[in-house]
């Protein structure tokens, strides 16, 4: 009896002991957690802000010239719409307001007092660090300059509500523009910390019943930590209910420790058995959250997290002898395609399959990540290239072999770009760059291939990046303009004229549509580059009654929402009769079921615009095309008009092309005729229309009036006050 009570007793103190150490451990984790947590999040913020304002644009706007309407879009209704930003306001370089914003819309500058003293007394330290940095001169030999973001924050209440204000000086990033004295302007921003952040803070944390309360309240069994503002007093507290493991097991094991002698030994087993079994969930708990936090729940691959930990650790060892490390980017090609047709099922299937074939294809690799989406991650070292290049090439193969799944077999592609790096000082992210930078110069070449990067990739990068900027600016600067072409008939009269985009760039001289129009529709631009085309078509041909005209249209543009209501505001503000225009899509704008592209297809034909396809015969040639959108016309491609002078095979595939348009019922025209010879053989293949530089140049409006004897262009003012 004295050793089963000797026993018990150590038991119970032993329990006491655990319980106590198991809720202190939990709490000081949580408020570390907490803490860490809280100032990563003030992080996030500064940078969403200092993205917005370290830009060239932001001089231009906020600092040489000031432009509400550029503040508006670009800070005050940006930050608020996307990051929940309720207050925006600018001062110049002399500390003055020139803007303030509320809930994302432009007020009044008095909106600016409740936090005038509080932003007073940080932009102090705001232009110490601007007179630290020095005057901002762009890098030699580079196109862009780097600058650290320069910001204060501090936590105030403000209208009885708790703010996390910060103090951001305006800064440039390529560098073309810079501030024009020594003094640039400050934009000050203020985040609630409301029911909304505290949510999102919660969730990301696993924090119970978090709450913002007063902070000379500590309420029972609620652990807490106390916001303070620039003078360091404290303004609210972040409470949370902390876990307690430990007294979870006293509830769950007093009964049996107060049970009876006869059962004391079978309830001390248990005790420890049930005791042992909530350990053990808790460490288990804690593995899996941690491995959630550096793996990719769909493949268990490392996720971005591990990758940049483990290549700065791999980047920061020495490099000795022929040893380097490749860095290798894997992108599939057509993944869109299979979530598109399939479902995201498939395309999750198919994300796991190549997560299987890079873990057996590189066995020797030092990580493979999934970065997110279908792009993939191997770092390796290696010392002969030869290895390398097998590897990729062993990727590549593996990566392109077709999946059997329960969807039937999926085909992708993939492309590849490889980071050699043979020295140390790189960062991780300039690595990953420098890799991406590689994978879509492989995508660029025609996919499915590997590139290895050269530092003349990033020139050519940066380059795109400033031809991207140099459109917006063209834009609104008068170097775009449009020229058209003439469509005749037989007899050599003018039927009808294509209206064409062309920029004469201020340095660069005249650049191809070629060039600027596949940039505008991977960076965004073909959706208000379109519209001014349509402006200026609009305003440029209201006059010419009696003449079609065509517009060339974007597959982009025939996806956007709303698209056929634009072209109906903007035909009606110019007064023009939608039955003169013609509407000219390619066959790739039309495949597929995309409902929005038949709506907008539809709606135009309803208003009375027809509907021509043009390069017809480069790409599906669907007949079911041609049927289910009810085309008036087809272009003949100019591929087809220059095989005429080759063989008697492109004469009969364009006498097949004119028959199947006539059993159709559509109008046929021939583009890129250029010799009288290729006239000849269209008219006996039964063209009756054509187009090329035989019939005439493309020319600006005032020569095509001129030259079909219509009313000439509308006055400039007009023309200016429509487009």
């Amino acid at each position: 009896m004295a050793m089963t009570f000797g026993g018990l007793a150590l038991l119970v103190l032993l329990a006491v002991f655990l319980i106590q150490r198991f809720d202190v451990v939990a709490a000081e984790r949580d408020q570390a957690l907490v803490e860490h947590g809280f100032a990563r999040q003030v992080d996030e913020f500064n940078a969403v802000v200092a993205t917005q304002v370290d830009w060239d644009d932001a001089i231009k706007s906020l600092d040489h010239k000031f432009d509400a309407d550029w503040a508006d879009f670009n800070v005050g209704n940006y930050l608020y719409t996307f990051n929940g930003f309720s207050h925006a306001f600018v001062l110049d370089r002399d500390e003055r307001t020139i803007y303030a914003a509320v809930g994302g819309e432009r007020r009044d500058l008095a909106a600016f007092a409740p936090f005038e003293v509080l932003a007073r007394r940080m932009i102090p330290a705001v232009r110490a660090a601007e007179v630290k940095r020095g005057p901002i001169r762009p890098r030699a030999g580079k196109n862009n300059i780097v600058i650290p973001p320069i910001q204060k924050n501090a936590i105030a209440q403000v209208g009885g509500k708790t703010y996390i204000v910060t103090a951001t000086l305006v800064q440039p990033d390529f560098g073309k523009i810079l501030p024009k004295g020594p003094r640039a302007p400050v934009v000050i921003t203020a985040k609630p910390i409301d029911s909304a952040l505290i949510k999102a803070f919660s969730g990301r944390y696993l924090l119970d019943n978090l709450l913002l309360l007063d902070p000379t309240v500590q309420p029972r069994k609620r652990q807490q930590l106390v916001l303070r503002d620039i003078d360091g007093a404290s303004v609210a507290a972040l409470s949370w209910v902390p876990r307690q493991p430990g007294t979870a097991l006293r509830k769950q094991l007093q009964w049996p420790l107060l049970g009876g002698l006869v059962l004391l030994s079978l309830m001390a087993g248990l005790a420890v058995r049930r005791g042992q079994t909530i350990v053990t969930e808790l460490i288990a708990s804690e593995t899996r959250a941690r491995h959630l936090a550096y793996h990719d729940q769909l493949t268990q691959l490392p996720n971005r997290a591990m990758l940049f930990d483990r290549l700065r650790n791999l980047l920061a060892m020495r490099f000795e002898g022929d040893r380097k490390l490749a860095v290798i980017c894997v992108d599939l090609d057509r993944f869109k395609d299979v979530n598109d047709t399939l479902g995201h099922h498939a395309g999750d299937e198919l994300i796991q399959s190549v997560a299987m074939r890079l873990r057996e294809t590189c066995g020797d690799a030092q990580l493979i990540a999934r970065l997110g989406g279908d792009e993939f991650v191997v770092l390796c070292e290696f010392t002969e290239p030869a290895h390398l290049q097998d590897l990729a090439d062993r990727i590549l193969a593996a990566v392109c072999a077709r999946t059997d799944s329960q969807f039937g077999w999926l085909e992708v592609g993939c492309s590849l770009g490889v980071a050699v790096i043979d020295h140390g000082g790189v960062e991780p992210s300039e690595a990953l760059r420098w890799a991406d930078v590689a994978m879509y110069r492989s995508k660029e070449g025609g996919r499915m291939r590997v590139t290895f990067f050269e530092p003349e990739m990033d020139d050519a990068l940066r380059a795109r990046r400033l031809l991207e900027a140099d459109l917006r600016l063209a834009l609104g600067d008068g170097s775009l303009h449009m020229v058209y072409q003439p469509q005749v008939d037989r007899k050599g009269q003018v039927t009808a004229v294509e209206a064409l985009l062309r920029w004469n760039h201020p340095e660069r001289g005249a650049i191809p549509p070629s060039t600027f129009v596949p940039l505008a529709e991977e960076t965004g631009l073909i959706l208000p580059l379109g519209e001014f085309v349509l402006r200026r078509v609009f305003a440029e041909t209201a006059r010419w009654d009696g003449l079609r005209v065509g517009i060339n249209v974007s597959a982009v543009q025939l996806r956007s929402q709303g698209f056929a209501a634009l072209v109906t505001r903007l035909a009606a503000q110019a007064g023009v009769d939608p039955m003169r225009y013609e509407i000219e899509l390619t066959e790739t704008a039309l495949l597929g079921d995309d409902p929005v592209t038949a709506g907008n297809v539809e709606a135009l034909k309803r208003l009375g615009f027809s509907i021509a396809l043009d390069d017809f015969g480069t790409g599906y040639s669907s007949l079911s095309v041609l049927q289910r959108f009810s085309v008036n016309r087809i272009k003949i491609d100019r591929s087809f008009v220059c095989a005429l002078d080759d063989s008697g095979e492109g004469e009969a595939l364009v006498d097949a092309m004119v028959k199947l348009a006539r059993s159709l019922n559509l109008s046929v025209i021939a583009e890129g005729v250029e010799t009288e010879d290729q006239r000849k053989r269209l008219m006996a293949c039964g063209c009756r229309e054509f187009q090329g530089y035989l019939t005439g140049m493309p020319q600006d409006a005032g020569s095509i009036a001129n030259l079909t004897g219509l009313e000439g262009d509308l006055p400039a003012e007009t023309i200016r006050k429509r487009g």
